[in-house]
């Protein structure tokens, strides 16, 4: 593969630019590639692969294709192919509906394969940026069972369902992280401006300091006098995180391990995990595909150490004659509900409808799970928060009631 930025002038008349990873090595082939749909290649270069590799990490995040347009993608694609319209042609009438600027290039080179005597799934193949394993997975069998369009309408609802589990597992970390930010800005804006201005007023006055204003006045002092020094031990403990999260298995490992220990936080992880291994499972074993390329998989799109652990066992056991749900079970790797769904669907031979029940019921979970935090957290954060303005404000109250009362 080799990264190119061209200029072209389309077939519409219309001047179009870019950058794009093509699997040739030199200019002349990525000029035909381009040409085989009626454009002229008006510039064209090869980016060296060491910018190539930088330009590729700052456009991650742009080029990404958000669920809902993918899933949108999916059933339209779907719709047309059910309606007899040829694949390429769905496929061209697709890229003049598509606003998404990337998406409308990679239907185009997708497009551009096909001419070329290659089939659906080996051109979707090359942009595995857009296209998960799964989804190219239940292409295939799409196209080699020839039930593409059926196979389409599952890849849209399981993006869908994707979407609905990882925005709800955002959701519910949200708040709680927004919250604590909150108390966090409060406490600088209190310690930074406010406290040394009234305390400060109070020695200009004269007036003794009680020793709850003392204690105020102190880790004012302290956090004036440590800032630079705790933002540089904080960014160094997130960037030394971060680095160690990367290269050490261990570190990973041992750090979700604790995650999920932690109450709240352990079980939107767990329900979220479960939700997405089941939400796989009955896709990809409804699609056809073997249950031993259905854990590789499932293990590969795991990030938890912990769960991806889990299941690795859960493979290795079902290599030895076992049925998935006893190698479930073995491994701890799901909840006794799930366990008792899956080992229904394998008993009635119904397994897809089983796990794709246990997905919904876990979605479902989640859902309830944002709300209740709101609801409970919301209140307890308010509590805490309304404790801590009311030590400070007592602080800095306490020297002008003992003035008040000397006064008097």
């Amino acid at each position: 593969m080799s990264t190119f930025r061209f200029k072209l002038l389309t077939t519409a008349g219309e001047i179009e630019q870019g950058i794009v990873e093509l699997p040739f090595f030199d200019t002349s082939a990525a000029i035909r590639y381009f040409e085989r749909r009626g454009a002229i290649v008006l510039e064209i270069s090869s980016i060296p692969e060491a910018i190539a590799f930088v330009m590729r990490l700052l456009r991650k995040r742009a080029v990404r294709v958000k669920r809902p347009i993918l899933a949108e993608f999916f059933n339209s694609l779907s719709m047309l192919l059910e309606a007899g319209v040829p694949v390429l042609s769905a496929l061209e009438e697709l890229e003049e509906d598509t606003e998404h600027h990337f998406l409308k290039l990679t239907i185009k080179l997708i497009c551009t394969d096909i001419e070329g005597g290659q089939t659906f799934a080996e051109a979707v193949e090359k942009h595995s940026q857009i296209f998960s394993p799964v989804l190219l997975n239940m292409i295939k069998v799409g196209e080699e069972t020839g039930t593409l369009d059926k196979m389409l309408k599952k890849c849209s609802e399981h993006v869908q369902h994707l979407h609905e589990i990882i925005g709800g597992t955002k959701r519910a970390l949200m708040y709680p992280a927004f919250l604590t930010l909150t108390v966090i800005g409060s406490m600088v804006f209190w310690f930074w401006f406010v406290v040394p201005r009234i305390v400060g007023l109070f020695k200009d006055m004269g007036i003794a300091l009680p020793l709850p204003t003392r204690i105020l006045l102190w880790l004012s002092n302290f956090f004036q006098a440590h800032t630079g020094q705790m933002i540089l031990v904080i960014t160094t403990l997130i960037f030394t995180f971060i680095t160690l999260r990367r290269v050490s298995y261990n570190f990973r490992y041992y750090t979700d391990r604790l995650l999920l220990r932690i109450p709240v936080l352990s079980t939107i992880i767990e329900t979220s995990l479960i939700a997405r291994i089941s939400e796989f499972l009955g896709i990809l074993i409804g699609a056809g595909v073997g249950i031993s390329r259905t854990m590789k998989l499932i293990i590969d799109s795991i990030k938890n150490e912990v769960f991806k652990e889990r299941f690795t066992r859960v493979d290795e056991t079902i290599k030895t004659g076992e049925n998935l749900s006893t190698a479930l079970k073995e491994a701890r790797a799901m909840h006794t509900f799930a366990l008792r769904m899956i080992s229904v669907g394998e008993q009635t031979g119904k397994i897809e409808e089983q796990t794709e029940y246990v997905a919904k019921v876990y979605r479902d979970k989640l859902n309830a799970l944002v709300e209740v935090l709101g609801k409970t957290l919301e209140p307890a954060m308010l509590v805490f928060i309304g404790i801590l303005f009311a030590m400070l404000i007592g602080g800095l109250l306490l020297p002008i009631y003992d003035m008040m009362t000397k006064l008097s």
